[in-house]
């Protein structure tokens, strides 16, 4: 079927904002990805204001009668706009990168969404209950797309009106809105044609699509777009640190293996650029190697699939696995763990396994930049 006669992938929606006067200044009400905060950043925020967006993450972050969002709203901490599109710029570290705020239909069935990673089904359950106990999307999904579209949203002043800037020493955003009829009806239009990747947010849109499943009717999920083909993101491979045993396992499991020099960094660094989608550098306090990896049975494919799956044998909790995107900081494992890198992967060649009908292990990418939680929230 001709995606365009299946309606709008992304609508417009009624968004909800801070009101400064009441909230406090927009910087110090948003926060990073509510899945990159560890426990001290997130009492450290939670403190912080009583409105900053962390407290709408869980229910029993904000404990009170009814939902935190209505009583903020109640209390004039939020404003409802009339419904639109939003545009959503975050200059961080001298690089600027522009997000496309609107609602994701999600129906069973539809082929223009691909998850390319797979997910932990008990996160699914919960994320699921969070997301029904809050009633709002207080940070968007994440999602690549790579096809043109007829406005250009990644320059906002053409096509919308600045509507808050949030300035501090990290960071400078600003949320734009498109509000104009014509501007909102093209965008929505063109949207039934495009294909999005699922970058960040693999859990939450799994969710929604369970409830869909549930319900036996479409549900909705807030989205931020990247433009893949005017603002590339960076993408990279999330790598494990595993106990030791683990990595020695997989280097006694693999189809073949090629030594690596693990003393020559050069050496190291060379070994991971080259990998191929089902290998992975095994490095130990003792040796490094190059493996390649048994292939997988079932729809989940590449090493790290195939490692995550050595380590279950083992019976490995997960909370021993450790995920890093940076390389150098993982050349010299401590004794009692080993490093596995994976290779680089691309946009392209994700586009082309999901169409495939295939995914990633659990936790394998790492899209960068991510947008921040709390510039534009969505009531459920």
């Amino acid at each position: 079927m001709d995606p365009s006669t299946r309606g709008p992938l992304v609508r417009p929606f009624p968004g909800l904002r801070y009101v400064p006067s009441v909230a406090g200044p927009l910087a110090s009400l948003l926060a990073p990805p509510h899945t990159e905060l560890d426990r001290a950043s997130r009492r450290a925020l939670l403190a912080s204001s009583p409105y900053v967006v962390t407290h709408l993450e869980r229910p029993e972050y904000d404990p009170g009668p009814g939902r935190a969002v209505t009583r903020w709203s109640a209390q004039g901490a939020l404003v409802q706009d009339a419904p639109g599109f939003y545009v959503v710029r975050q200059e961080q570290e001298g690089r600027s990168q522009h997000f496309l705020l609107g609602q994701l239909d999600v129906r069973v069935g539809d082929d223009r969404v691909h998850a390319h990673e797979g997910v932990f089904q008990q996160a699914v359950e919960a994320r699921l209950e969070r997301l029904e106990a809050t009633g709002v999307d207080s940070e968007p999904v994440l999602v690549v797309d790579s096809h043109p579209w007829p406005v250009p949203w990644t320059d906002p002043s053409t096509v919308g009106h600045l509507l808050d800037v949030a300035d501090d020493d990290l960071r400078h955003v600003e949320v734009w809105g498109l509000h104009d009829p014509d501007v909102v009806a093209r965008l929505s239009s063109a949207s039934a044609s495009h294909r999005f990747l699922i970058a960040d947010g693999h859990h939450r849109h799994a969710a929604v699509l369970r409830a869909a499943q549930r319900d036996g009717a479409p549900r909705s999920l807030l989205v931020a777009v990247a433009d893949d083909t005017t603002e590339p993101v960076d993408l990279r491979a999330l790598h494990r640190i595993v106990p030791r045993a683990v990595a020695e396992e997989v280097l006694r499991r693999a189809h073949r293996r090629r030594d690596v020099d693990d003393e020559d960094v050069t050496a190291l660094r060379g070994a991971i650029e080259g990998l191929g989608l089902d290998q992975a550098l095994v490095v130990t306090g003792s040796s490094a190697a190059v493996i390649d990896c048994p292939p997988m049975v079932g729809p989940t494919t590449g090493s790290g699939a195939w490692v995550d799956s050595v380590a279950l044998s083992l019976g490995t909790a997960s909370s021993e696995t450790r995920y890093r995107a940076d390389v150098e900081g993982m050349m010299r494992p401590p004794e009692d763990r080993g490093a596995v890198f994976l290779p680089k992967p691309q946009i392209g060649a994700l586009q082309e396994m999901v169409r495939r009908g295939q995914v990633l292990g659990r936790k394998t990418t790492s899209f960068r930049p991510k947008p921040l939680a709390g510039t534009v929230l969505r009531l459920r």
